[in-house]
């Protein structure tokens, strides 16, 4: 049996993307975190910190209040201070999950580790749901389809260079949302830092919207999901994003090809109702975390993604094989993005009478991300 988030953990994982913490949160274990964060705040403006120290306070606040940002913050100092690259990474990208934008202790930076040098290996998850058990939810021509030939593309040494054995794919009945929860805990257990990682989903979405219930929480719909329990039977995008930033990998890269939805469906697009509208850009960067990290959704928030019928694919996903083949080279990531935004708008534009404009994030990043390198396992 799924275990099923009670109504409080998904108020507390929505408040801690969206912001303020709901008056429940001003709890007695709350307040004493915080008071425990106060006195290492304290310890790093007076100096000298004892670090180890400071892990095993923080350790106790963490317990307490799983949302109070700045624990993780501070614990990502202390662990980087004491040269442990690995506990660090994971405090970051819990910091920055719960709102940190600055990692900065006692007014003074600590950078973060530089990216491995190297791609050890690389590993994917493509999910595709085009079909759906709830007869409600219309179906989706190309979505599966999409994940499938995505998977061709990874594979291949002249473009991708993924190890076949490390490339996931789930499509329709196998696309339950526990299935993909335990695709993305072995993604966790597997994937090290020098590794890079790609994750893709192609479905119907649908929208954050206040007043929808449990404070409007946005979904990806999985295969088993129901129109009318979706919060019980889909994947939350915060909880979604959050299990995505736990995964160790410096290098990762996040395709959302889905739409916000409602409730009728729009012929060749991925929404529900005219309602829906493409991932908002506060959405798509929960998947961030830190250097070396992006997120490419398949329009902006205020458009739909359409499938095409001569294409037999997404455009998004169509376009997005097109530019990983382009060139004698890896592609850097935002190579890939500036050529697949350029053709998915003028295709969807010329075909559909309609704007459809990728979105990469975060917009000023290096973009030097190779999705082709070949890994150092397979150079050896």
């Amino acid at each position: 049996m799924t275990r099923r988030r009670s109504p409080r953990v998904l108020w507390l994982l929505l408040s801690a993307t969206f912001g303020a913490l709901p008056t429940w949160a001003e709890t007695p274990a709350c307040n004493q975190a915080r008071a425990i964060v106060e006195e290492v705040k304290r310890s790093w403006e007076n100096g000298p910190v004892a670090h180890a120290a400071v892990l095993g306070r923080l350790s106790m606040a963490r317990d307490l209040c799983p949302a109070l940002g700045d624990a993780w913050k501070y614990s990502y100092c202390s662990a980087q201070a004491l040269g442990d690259s690995k506990r660090a990474g994971i405090y970051r990208d819990r910091a920055l999950f719960n709102g940190v934008t600055q990692l900065e202790c006692g007014g003074v930076a600590v950078a973060p580790a530089p990216l491995p040098s190297v791609v050890r290996s690389k590993y994917a998850l493509l999910v595709g749901i085009g079909k759906f058990a709830d007869p409600e939810i219309p179906q989706l021509r190309f979505a599966a389809k999409d994940a499938r030939d995505l998977r061709t593309l990874l594979v291949d040494p002249r473009y991708g260079n993924f190890p076949p054995d490390h490339v996931v794919v789930l499509t329709d009945e196998e696309a339950t949302r526990a299935n993909i929860l335990k695709a993305l805990n072995k993604l966790s257990l597997e994937a090290g830092e020098d590794d890079m990682v790609l994750l893709f989903f192609s479905s119907h979405g649908s929208p954050r919207k206040d007043g929808a219930g449990l404070q409007g929480i946005g979904y990806i719909l999985t295969h088993d999901s129901t129109r009318a329990e979706v919060y019980l039977n889909a994947l939350e995008f915060s909880d979604l994003s959050q299990k995505v930033s736990m995964i160790r990998s410096r290098r990762k890269v996040t395709l959302l090809d889905t739409c916000y939805s409602g409730q009728s469906a729009t012929a060749g697009s991925k929404m529900l109702t005219l309602e829906g509208f493409g991932v908002e850009a506060s959405t798509a960067k929960l998947f961030l975390s830190g250097e070396g990290s992006y997120v490419i959704t398949s329009s902006r928030e205020n458009e739909v993604s359409f499938e095409s019928d001569a294409l037999r694919n997404g455009y998004f996903t169509h376009y997005l094989i097109e530019a990983l083949s382009t060139g004698s080279e890896p592609p850097t990531i935002q190579q890939v993005f500036s050529q697949l935004n350029r053709e998915v708008k003028a295709a969807v534009a010329r075909d559909k009478g309609a704007a459809q404009n990728p979105r990469m994030l975060p917009e000023d990043g290096k973009g030097d991300l190779r999705i082709g390198v070949i890994p150092q396992e397979v150079q050896r």
